[in-house]
């Protein structure tokens, strides 16, 4: 019979090692009693070793109260699905791991846990997570639903789960920040434990939030439990925050992949709008309300381009040496007030971009022919560059005017990739070659911009405005764009940095190396150029204006 007893006990053992790496045994104390497995490759440290630490110190300290959360379910409930967390590795990145957990009755109170290393592909969702809440990001998270619903089988969630927290931006404004941090990570924790894996959970603004559900989740009334204990838990008074949860159906019928992601998108986005209607409760409904908003999107963007409903106002890049004018940034300014960075990237999904592009080049022609005595850049969306459309249309505008060479400047924006690189780079070396000076704007804001600046010639590189911030306190972050500017000047190009709204930031830019820059130090966007005199900005007496 003993014998029977310890076979049998070997080949559970043996089966559960089969499905995962590590299996842990831990008291009612959440303790560590013993573990069986890859002990020191998981947990760096041997068997002995970690008898008695807590369990949830195994994991990153980002997943360490989700873990505690889950463990706790699993007394309760018995079992949990297996789960994503980070285990810690001291110095090195954190081992994303699938934890499973169960708690037999009559085993002096204690629990099993499985510890399972997710393969590449099994980390769909890991990435893009907010380190605060442990939470994806708004992006990450529609495309992680998305192909979810691609893979529409067993285990796939029929509900998508939208969740709001009123009081919380409140909350977050007064509390104090370590106590802010708390509250985040609870919510965080809260969401992710009713989650698909315990990673399809995300923060979509400041007080709006969705998961997919676990097959385990808890119904409406016990999430808004649980959000108010993780108040109790931050020091907020009971009714401090007051959540509410809405369902949205998420059978996808005959609906094609790009129509799920439009459907998806909308309806995240529509949540977070203050001024939104009733919530859409399914993705066909989701879908024909996108499609109604685009339509009235593209058609409101194509009048206001060709009515001319839109400014340029004109911002001032300087030369740091002395702070006399360079040139000016042409910047869109729209009638009805929408945002220009939004309008931009509209036209580009809609295929408006050529239309705004070529629309922003005629206005900085007239200004250019009024004003003499100034240089003007303007825009140019890589779409642009690549559509040969839009380069014949732009070269009959600029044929009547050779004297405009030296005047007129092109900054290429990176807002959308570019698809055709050698169209694109064989048109800036047409504008270049024609006299036209060429700037690679926001370098450093996206990884693109590197290749762009290995393929095209260009006069000047743009150091992107956040990047550059960053530099202020991160001495790596300095020495990134010490660098940038010296293989910028090996390539006889120049270095402009953006945002520079204080004397500390333009003395650090001048320590750098970097020869120009832009911002509300030397001038704010206005919708007139002012005269060379205006904008010498804090200027040293005795220095002579210059006039590029």
């Amino acid at each position: 019979m003993t014998d029977d007893l310890k076979s049998q006990r070997d080949r559970y053992i043996a089966f559960s090692l089969a499905a995962a790496d590590l299996l842990i045994e831990i008291d009612s104390d959440f303790r560590i009693v013993r573990t069986i497995g890859a002990t020191q490759a998981l947990l760096n440290a041997i068997a002995a070793e970690v008898v008695g630490r807590e369990a949830a110190d195994i994991f990153a300290p980002g997943d360490r109260r989700f873990a505690r959360r889950l463990l706790t379910r699993a007394r309760v409930s018995g079992r949990i699905e297996p789960c994503a967390l980070d285990l810690d590795q001291g110095d090195q990145p954190p081992l994303r791991v699938n934890l499973g957990a169960c708690h037999l009755s009559g085993q002096d109170g204690h629990s099993f846990l499985s510890l399972t290393v997710l393969t590449e592909a099994a980390r769909l969702g890991s990435e893009g997570r907010d380190a605060a809440s442990g939470l994806m990001e708004p992006g990450v998270y529609t495309a992680f639903a998305e192909q979810t619903l691609r893979r529409a089988g067993p285990g796939t969630p029929d509900d998508m789960k939208l969740v709001r927290v009123r009081g919380l931006s409140r909350a977050m404004r007064d509390l104090p920040a370590d106590r802010g941090r708390l509250l985040m990570a609870e919510i965080g924790a809260v969401l992710r434990a009713q989650s698909l894996n315990g990673v399809a959970a995300a923060r979509l603004d400041e007080e709006a939030f969705s998961f997919l559900p676990s097959g385990a989740a808890a119904s409406e009334q016990g999430l808004t439990q649980d959000i108010a204990a993780a108040a109790r838990v931050a020091g907020l008074p009971d009714g401090a925050l007051n959540a509410t949860v809405i369902n949205l159906q998420l059978s996808v019928g005959n609906l094609d992949p790009d129509s799920i992601a439009r459907a998806l998108s909308y309806v995240l986005s529509d949540f977070c709008r203050p001024d939104a209607a009733r919530p859409v409760k399914d993705l066909e409904s989701g879908l024909k309300a996108a499609m109604a908003e685009t339509v009235g999107q593209f058609d409101s963007l194509r009048n206001l381009i060709d009515d001319g409903d839109y400014t340029l106002f004109y911002q001032p890049v300087v030369r740091l040496d002395d702070r006399s004018p360079h040139h000016y940034e042409a910047l869109l300014r729209f009638s009805d007030g929408r945002a220009p960075f939004d309008a931009v990237r509209m036209s580009e999904q809609f295929g408006l971009v050529q239309k705004l592009d070529l629309a922003v080049a005629r206005k900085a022609v007239d200004m250019l022919n009024l004003r003499t005595d100034v240089k003007i850049a303007i825009n140019l969306s890589g779409q642009s560059a690549q559509n040969d459309a839009f380069r014949e249309a732009l070269r009959t505008l600029l044929l009547p005017h050779p004297d405009l060479s030296n005047r007129l400047l092109f900054e290429l924006t990176e807002s959308k990739a570019i698809e055709d690189m050698e169209a694109a780079a064989n048109f800036l070396r047409w504008l270049r070659r024609t006299g036209y000076q060429v700037c690679l704007d926001d370098f450093g804001a996206g990884a693109a911009t590197y290749a762009y600046l290995r393929r095209f010639d260009v006069d000047y590189v743009k150091i992107d405005g956040p990047f550059l911030k960053e530099a202020l306190d991160n001495t790596r972050q300095r020495a990134l764009i010490r660098s940038i500017v010296s293989l910028t000047r090996d390539l006889k190009a120049e270095t402009v940095a953006e945002m520079i709204e204080d004397e500390t930031t333009l003395k650090l830019c001048k320590e750098l190396n970097v020869g120009y820059g832009q911002g509300f130090l030397f001038g704010k966007p206005k919708p007139q150029i002012d005269a060379p005199k205006a904008l010498m900005v804090g200027k040293r007496k005795g220095f002579s204006e210059s006039w590029g």
